[in-house]
């Protein structure tokens, strides 16, 4: 019994999110500007600095450039979290709590990788490992978050993960020829995924056009 009444509370939930489609799509349109801009910004500070005119008189470290990005991402956050709290409507059942739940489990085993990987890092991992290393598991990461939400997410969310997926993919089989190229792959990397790719989103999903 109380498996079929936790079983019927997740297909409730399930279609809660299937009926609220494009409303997320806006939502992550509009917190996926802010946090695109604040990225290409970061990445293009970032870049200058190592590549070609140093504005803190010293290369960034690894630890600073984690760090960094760890601070667009609590700001993007916390702006994606004040939009959603600002264009919360009361009523309905199942409650956005309930499914922020349901979300977050499906998305947590995905989290783990990129957590364990970064507060190592942190600790003695920027010892020996690369920023490459680092960021190539974020945006792997972040690409598996999305595409596993492709049960009721937006299509162009799902697509997006894939997008980012991919370009993680993709570097180790072209970083020889990329580093040749570019330089600090890292920066150009993060500005492109979570900067481009997301205000790219952005223009196309302003309005949150899902059927």
């Amino acid at each position: 019994m109380i498996a079929w009444v936790s079983t019927e509370e997740r297909l409730a939930t399930l279609r809660s999110l299937l009926e609220r489609r494009a409303v997320y799509q806006r939502r992550f349109a509009r917190a996926g500007l802010i946090g695109g801009i604040l990225s290409m910004a970061t990445a293009a500070a970032l870049f200058i600095n190592d590549e070609v005119t140093p504005l803190l008189d010293r290369p960034i470290g690894p630890r600073q450039f984690a760090s960094a990005w760890l601070i667009v991402l609590a700001i993007t956050l916390a702006s994606g979290a004040s939009l959603s709290l600002r264009s919360a409507r009361p009523g309905g059942n199942p409650s956005g709590v309930t499914r922020l739940k349901f979300v977050l489990s499906g998305i947590a085993p995905y989290l783990l990788i990129p957590a364990a990987f970064t507060a190592w890092f942190f600790g003695t991992g920027y010892l020996g490992g690369t920023e490459l290393d680092l960021v190539v598991v974020w945006i792997a990461a972040y690409g598996l978050v999305l595409v596993s939400t492709v049960a009721f997410a937006p299509r162009s969310i799902v697509l997006l993960g894939w997008a980012c997926l991919l370009t993680a993919v993709g570097v180790p089989l072209l970083e020889e020829k990329l580093d040749l190229w570019i330089g600090d792959m890292p920066s150009l990397l993060m500005g492109l995924t979570f900067g481009l790719y997301h205000c790219i989103y952005a223009v196309f999903n302003w309005r949150g056009n899902t059927q």
